[in-house]
């Protein structure tokens, strides 16, 4: 046996020229790609027997192919595997973009010239990216003898290992003494080929867009290696050209602007405290904090007045007190303290401010007190104090319960808040100068906005997505759709105003749903609004099949 394998190899060297490769030098083969459109795709044949055999040596993990051959009326023996694709020699292909991908496929035609008994061909499509050749999987052709001594050799290198048990260093360097052709890994097809006849084979891909332009480029990088050691690498052929069909031509790249509600009556509110000589109602400005308050009051009122943006259409002046004593003092001393507050005021601002003050007091105001409460959770027993609060009407008998009842805590409601009910509330009725609508557009742009878009552009679908749902536009359902959200994306086109780039997406969601009728109903309405769309729905893949269905 190992006389005949020898025997074998020398006739196949000796055919070959002073090289196994050396006639492909000089002639320059090499292998083909061309288109497979998907619009002619045949039916493939159904069959009993597979169109190829797998095999696996005990020794590798890779499994290997054979092609079954079938013997013409001449005599001449051919492989009988067959594609279900149709070889469609065309200058570029359309493709459409789906879930961030596009598929490419095309035909890998190797002749027969390259092929031998004693030759490995091994083809590996090329993509070309912006500043990147990436190498997709690589398919394998290997003749018989080529496999069989590849087989013996791998023998030998196992023998040696069984033998000898050498460390990892040594295996290695016995490894490449021994297996001069290692078996291809991670290749998309392992053929061995007894035969010389040319071999087709369809070859599909998922391919990322995400950082590519409106094309993608495929050539073929191939070499032959002989048992001698010699190698052919195969000269570049044509290019491939697939034109990415995204929604992204659809997407509405014209600045936005931010959009800002404002209310054309507006209402200002002011809380100050000021303090009071016990039963008097006379501003003393030197008295505690008064003159910061005042000046607090009088600063805000100027400035609402003479600003040009607002009328003050009225000034409400509520003056309160706190509900120790007598509701009838309290109320004579909370009138007293807001009429105080307001001649003061007139005198300062003059008629004007005379006028548009009006005056109110809450002699004890206990719905403020009950709000204090509720929010301190350092008072013991707070429910059942504001269970009193609630349970007794006269103002004077809730107080004075309240101070029978819970002595301890009503010292500390008296001194800490007690005096925050002895405040002076301003609120103020503004109307908008000139305002006739209520929504404005401003002239600032929308940042997050056209982040989102340019998210959208650089197809990142996900992170445009995140930014752009709220906005509901013809953005958000450019960016559902280019992620496969279908139903979504048209929901968001149906809520939108009618406009031809609309009825053309409602279409193209329509034909992945299946909903043909929808789908040509909306093409139709596209092309009337926008006649040049019934050209570019012809060169597009899904809108093509949509209205070609029956």
């Amino acid at each position: 046996m190992k006389k005949m394998l020898l025997h074998s190899l020398v006739v196949c060297l000796l055919l070959g020229g002073c090289t196994v490769t050396g006639r492909l030098q000089r002639r320059g083969l090499g292998a083909r790609a061309n288109y497979a459109p998907k619009e002619q795709k045949q039916e493939p044949k159904k069959e009993s027997a597979p169109q190829y055999i797998e095999y696996k040596h005990r020794d590798s993990l890779q499994p290997v192919y054979f092609l079954p051959t079938t013997t013409l009326e001449n005599g001449e023996r051919v492989m009988s595997f067959e594609l279900d694709e149709v070889v469609v020699v065309a200058k570029s292909r359309t493709v459409a973009e789906r879930m961030g991908k596009v598929c490419i496929d095309f035909v890998i035609e190797l002749p027969r010239q390259l092929q031998g008994n004693c030759q490995s061909v091994a083809v590996t499509p090329m993509l070309h990216k912006t500043d990147s050749l990436v190498p997709l999987q690589q398919i394998s052709i290997r003749g018989g003898l080529f496999c069989r001594v590849q087989d013996r050799n791998y023998w030998q290198f196992d023998q040696y290992v069984r033998v000898f048990k050498p460390d990892a260093a040594a295996e290695q360097r016995a490894f490449e003494r021994f297996v001069k052709h290692p078996y291809p890994e991670g290749v998309r097809l392992d053929s061995i080929v007894e035969g010389r006849e040319k071999i087709s084979y369809y070859y599909t891909q998922e391919v990322p867009t995400k950082g590519e332009g409106k094309t993608m480029h495929v050539t073929l990088a191939g070499a032959v290696v002989g048992l001698d050691g010699s190698r052919y690498d195969m000269p570049p052929l044509d290019t491939l050209e697939y034109n990415i069909s995204s929604m992204l031509t659809f997407a509405d790249t014209t600045r936005r602007y931010l959009t800002r509600v404002i209310e054309k009556y507006a209402v200002v509110k002011n809380r100050n405290y000021l303090a009071f000589e016990v039963g008097k109602s006379d501003i003393i400005d030197t008295l505690e904090t008064n003159a910061v308050q005042l000046a607090r009051i009088e600063s805000l009122m100027d400035g609402l007045i003479n600003q040009r943006e607002f009328y003050v259409d009225s000034i409400v002046l509520t003056a309160s007190a706190s509900p120790e004593g007598a509701l009838a003092l309290n109320e004579r001393l909370a009138r007293g303290r807001a009429l105080s507050l307001k001649r003061r005021l007139g005198a300062r601002f003059g008629r004007q401010v005379d006028t548009l003050l009006c005056v109110r007091w809450v002699a004890e105001d206990w719905e403020e007190l009950t709000r204090l409460i509720a929010a301190d959770g350092t008072i013991a027993e707070r429910e059942a104090i504001l269970g009193l609060l609630r349970t007794i009407g006269n103002p004077d008998r809730r107080e004075a319960e309240l101070r029978r009842r819970f002595p301890k805590q009503y010292r500390d409601i008296r001194e800490r808040l007690y005096p925050l009910l002895r405040a002076v509330n301003f609120k103020y009725d503004l109307r908008r100068v000139g305002m006739v609508k209520d929504t404005i557009h401003t002239t600032v742009p929308d940042t997050l906005y056209a982040r989102g878009v340019k998210l959208l552009n650089e197809r990142e679908y996900n992170e445009a997505l995140r930014i752009l749902r709220p906005y509901e536009d013809r953005n958000t359902a450019v960016a559902m759709l280019s992620l496969g959200h279908d139903e979504q994306a048209y929901e968001v086109l149906c809520r939108l105003e009618e406009e031809a780039t609309v009825e053309y997406l409602k279409a193209v969601a329509c034909a992945r749903m299946g909903r043909v009728e929808e789908g040509k109903a909306a093409f139709r309405r596209a092309c009337e609004l926008q006649p040049n769309f019934e050209y570019r729905g012809n060169l597009d893949p899904e809108i093509r099949e949509l209205i070609t269905t029956q």
